[in-house]
């Protein structure tokens, strides 16, 4: 049985100067890691989402904000530990935090990168779901929070097409071609562990043992480390780089102003840089923006649900109920004032919120029913 999370335990601290909670030792009830994709969002909401006036989610983020560690302490007793960057190894500190072994160099049962962790994540945040295929079992239950949608970004400076077809990227991305309408390209995925790199390759139809086994040999480019997702300023100075960035965070980089003022004390990094983000579209289907009218597109052809993953043993715990836990969840119901008016917080953030669920993988937000062990 997973221990019930207590409220009594939050305790109330001014607004934060920067990303990761501050002071550092404002030890919240809710502890969550992960992914860089809703790292933000996470920000906007643990400043924004209060219980009885108290703050209840400390969101530490995937890249160490500036004058920080790369180790984070999530906990008064213990719990310090490398910063999780991105969704794959939020998901791996949140397992160890539930006492699992990991295996590899781990350390052992409920270690993270040789560190016990055990009982020092609550929540891990994931633009991607573990597996290719959906399961309604297991022990870590993903909870959509939004709909994002991810896209091709080139630099603006570049002749490449504003638009592409979706077969012409696969190509692109399978090595297949090196050039688009006769312009040399060269296609960049993220760094590893990164969720928009999972879901990225999926889409793509390549797995990371065919890179792995320099089967792919365009995704690399010798002596350049693979960028941080969501920064187009790896494209400055490289008009034939492409690689592919989040809708969303494209979205809340551009609102940065304005969040900075709805919110006080979270900062978005914008790091744009030239890239723009290209049209797509699907065979026999008319080209889509991934961004119109500067909200997300939830048809784009490259669309995901992103989540915040919680043990499944928690789902009944009354604050991991109230904050995450179906479409009237404080998650998914928290608005700002943004100029005047009201603004769902995941929407200011630039994520999407569905009207229905169609399927597993495609649910409103505060579903319940995408499982999996890892």
């Amino acid at each position: 049985m997973v221990a019930a999370i207590a409220l009594s335990a939050v305790a109330v601290w001014g607004s934060p100067a920067s990303a990761d909670p501050v002071p550092a030792t404002d030890y919240r009830t809710l502890t969550g890691v992960g992914s860089d994709t809703t790292q933000d969002l996470g920000n906007g909401l643990a400043e924004s989402l209060r219980i009885s006036g108290n703050k209840v989610i400390a969101s530490w983020d995937a890249r160490p904000p500036s004058g920080t560690s790369t180790d984070i302490k999530t906990k008064s007793a213990a719990c310090e530990f490398t910063r999780p960057n991105g969704s794959g190894a939020g998901r791996q500190a949140l397992r160890a935090s539930l006492g699992q072994d990991l295996g590899g160099t781990h350390g052992g049962p409920g270690h993270y990168l040789s560190k016990d962790v055990r009982g020092c994540v609550n929540f891990a945040r994931s633009s991607s779901f573990s597996s290719t295929t959906p399961s309604t079992s297991g022990n870590l239950t993903y909870i959509p929070t939004g709909v994002d949608a991810v896209a091709l970004a080139i630099n603006a400076n570049s002749d490449l097409p504003r638009n592409n077809s979706f077969a012409r990227v696969q190509r692109v991305y399978k090595c297949f071609d090196r050039a688009i309408t006769g312009l040399p390209v060269q296609p960049l995925i993220p760094q590893a562990g990164s969720g928009t790199r999972q879901f990225w390759l999926q889409q793509m139809e390549i797995t990371e043992q065919e890179i792995s086994l320099g089967d792919l040999p365009c995704l690399t480019v010798a002596g350049v480390p693979n960028p941080q997702e969501h920064d187009g300023t790896v494209l400055q100075g490289h008009n034939d780089w492409i690689v592919p960035f989040s809708a969303a965070q494209f979205i809340a980089q551009t609102n940065s102003a304005a969040i900075q003022g709805a919110i006080p004390g979270v900062s978005v990094a914008d790091r744009r840089g030239p890239a723009i983000l290209s049209g797509m579209n699907l065979v026999g289907q008319s080209v889509q923006q991934p961004i119109t009218g500067g909200v997300l597109n939830p048809t784009f052809p490259l669309n995901r649900d992103v989540y915040n993953v919680v043990p499944t043993a928690n789902l009944s715990d009354p604050l991991i109920a109230q904050v995450f836990v179906g479409s009237n969840s404080l998650a998914c119901t928290t608005t700002v004032n943004v100029g005047g008016t009201q603004r769902n917080v995941a929407q200011l953030f630039g994520f999407g919120l569905r009207s229905s669920t169609t399927d597993l993988f495609h649910q409103v937000c505060g579903a319940v029913d995408l499982k999996s062990n890892s």
